[in-house]
């Protein structure tokens, strides 16, 4: 993966986690670009407004499922009406404290989504989506 040419957004009402995985994507990917949102919208405004330039890199979001103003379906189902290219410059983990079954499977079957990671993201989780199960 060419890491100097991807984003890193993370879209979760947890200020806290947000913090932690903004430390956690630095210490494992120096010098990379990481965005974090409490606000859902504020996260697909940024994303439409970013991400539909045609220069524009790739990026990786991780979306918390439980959030109150969107959940992170809402935010999928808001993101399936964004332009193709936005779509195909994401690669979209839900990164979220539940282990509801049912949230797992709802994830497997969107395509948008590439994979369902228990929180706290860390270091080995993001060299693990780094290093094999995702590629630019």
């Amino acid at each position: 993966m060419n890491q100097s040419n991807v984003n890193y957004i993370v879209i979760d009402d947890d200020p806290i986690n947000n913090m932690i995985c903004s430390k956690i994507i630095k210490l494992t990917i120096p010098g990379t670009e990481v965005n974090t949102f409490i606000q859902p919208e504020e996260g697909l405004e940024h994303l439409l407004s970013v991400y539909s330039k045609t220069d524009a890199p790739n990026a990786i979001l991780f979306l918390d499922i439980n959030m109150p103003t969107l959940t992170g379906w809402e935010v999928m189902e808001r993101l399936k009406d964004f332009p193709e290219e936005v779509k195909q410059r994401l690669m979209i983990y839900i990164l979220s404290s539940s282990v509801d079954l049912q949230d797992r499977e709802k994830a497997g079957q969107d395509p948008y989504i590439k994979g369902y990671i228990i929180k706290p993201l860390s270091q080995a989780k993001l060299r693990d989506i780094s290093d094999g199960i995702y590629k630019i």
